[in-house]
């Protein structure tokens, strides 16, 4: 898939490509998380802080990503 996000000191997006999976480290009990180019998990606040949007992705990945939205925090 294709996600995009706003860098603190700019405006510009930029877009980056990025898998969801229950297959990663990061993910636990079965849940998905989303795995970046350089093999880290993106963590919800990060994804908040950055506006990362998806810009790009399959209706398999749209079905992880609600489920990974479902498990977000509340942000306040």
């Amino acid at each position: 898939m294709t996600l995009s996000y706003r860098g603190l000191m700019s405006d510009k997006r930029t877009r980056v490509k990025a898998k969801i999976t229950t297959d990663h480290t990061a993910s636990s009990h079965g849940l998905p998380v989303i795995v970046l180019p350089d093999g880290d998990a993106l963590d919800y606040s990060s994804a908040a802080l950055l506006d990362y949007q998806v810009e790009r992705a399959t209706q398999k990945e749209l079905r992880l990503l609600e489920q990974w939205q479902r498990m977000a925090p509340p942000i306040i």
